[in-house]
C-alpha cells in the first residue's frame, strides 16, 4: 500500500508536467481540427481537462471504492459531449487519448527507475492503467455515439418541422407547402404535425400546395389521402393546389378518388378565389 501511495503522489505531483508534455506532442503532431483549435483558443481548457483525468487515473492506485473508475466515466462523458458540440472527429480524440497514455506511461517508467519497485507491483500497476485507459475510451466512444445520435434526432426533428410548416393566412385558412421528395417517414411526420397544428388552431380550410412535389410512390400517395380524410374528420377542408401530371397519374393508377376534394391548378388561383369571396362578403 505504501508503494501505491508513492505512485499516486508521484503522478499527482507531476500532473502539470504530464499535461504540458501531452499538449506539446499534440501541437507538434499531425495537424487536426482539435490541434488547430487548441492553438487558437483552447489551450488552457485542454490542459485543465487532461489534468483532471490525470488525477482521476492516479486515484485508481489508492482508491478503496468498489468502482474507482466513476470519476473517469464522468470525465469521459463530459469530454464526449464537448467534442460532439465542437464537431471534433472521434478518431482525433482517440489519437489524443493514445498520446496521453504514452506520456503518462513514460512518466510512470521514470518512477519505476527512481524507486525500488518489485515486478509484481509494476505488473499490477500496468494492468490497472490499461483497464482505466480502456474504460475511458469505452465510455467516451459510447457516450459520443449516444450524444451524436441525440443531436442528429434533434436536427432531424427541426428539419421535419421546418419542412412541413402550416402557414396561417387568415384565422380560418392556412397553407401547407409540400416541397421535395416525400418519402414514407417524411410524409408520416407531415401528417402528424399538420393534424396537430390544425387541431390547435381550429382552421376550417387548408391549402395543400403540391407544386414543389415532383413524384410520389404508392405509400406516400395513401398517406396523403389519409391526411386529407383525417383533416375532414377534424372539420378542415383540404384544397389541393399545383398537382403536377406525374403525381396525378400515380393517384389515378392507384385508384385514389380526389373527385370530392377541391383542386386548383395553382396556389395563387386558389388564393385569388379566396380573396374574391372575402371582398364579396
Amino acid at each position: 500500500m505504501e508503494q501505491n501511495q508513492k505512485l499516486y503522489e508521484f503522478i499527482t505531483n507531476h500532473a502539470e508536467e504530464i499535461t504540458d508534455e501531452w499538449l506539446r506532442k499534440v501541437k507538434v503532431g499531425r495537424e487536426t481540427k482539435y490541434s488547430r483549435e487548441t492553438r487558437e483558443h483552447g489551450e488552457q481548457e485542454a490542459l485543465d481537462q487532461y489534468k483532471d483525468i490525470t488525477y482521476s487515473i492516479a486515484n485508481i492506485f489508492i482508491s478503496k471504492k468498489v468502482n474507482p473508475t466513476d470519476e473517469i466515466q464522468d470525465w469521459a462523458q463530459n469530454i464526449s459531449e464537448k467534442r460532439v458540440a465542437e464537431q471534433t472527429p472521434i478518431h482525433e480524440t482517440l489519437q489524443n487519448f493514445k498520446t496521453y497514455r504514452v506520456v503518462l506511461w513514460n512518466r510512470m517508467k521514470d518512477f519505476f527507475q527512481d524507486a525500488p519497485v518489485d515486478l509484481e507491483h509494476i505488473l499490477r500497476w500496468t494492468e490497472l492503467l490499461q483497464e482505466a485507459y480502456d474504460y475511458m475510451v469505452l465510455q467516451f466512444t459510447e457516450h459520443y455515439y449516444k450524444t451524436n445520435i441525440k443531436q442528429l434526432h434533434a436536427q432531424e426533428q427541426l428539419i421535419n418541422e421546418l419542412s412541413s410548416p402550416v402557414i396561417p393566412i387568415t384565422n380560418e385558412e392556412a397553407i401547407l407547402p409540400l416541397i421535395g421528395d416525400l418519402d414514407r417517414k417524411r410524409i408520416s411526420n407531415i401528417q402528424s404535425t399538420t393534424l396537430e397544428r390544425c387541431s390547435q388552431h381550429s382552421y376550417e380550410r387548408i391549402y395543400l400546395d403540391m407544386s414543389g412535389v415532383e413524384s410520389i410512390d404508392t405509400i406516400v400517395a395513401h398517406h396523403l389521402f389519409q391526411l386529407i380524410q383525417s383533416l375532414e374528420l377534424l372539420g378542415v377542408t383540404s384544397v389541393i393546389c399545383g398537382m403536377n401530371p406525374k403525381v396525378a397519374q400515380v393517384a389515378i393508377q392507384l385508384g385514389i378518388d380526389f373527385t370530392q376534394i377541391p383542386i386548383k391548378s395553382t396556389l395563387s388561383h386558389a388564393l385569388d378565389e379566396l380573396g374574391s369571396k372575402q371582398v364579396q362578403n
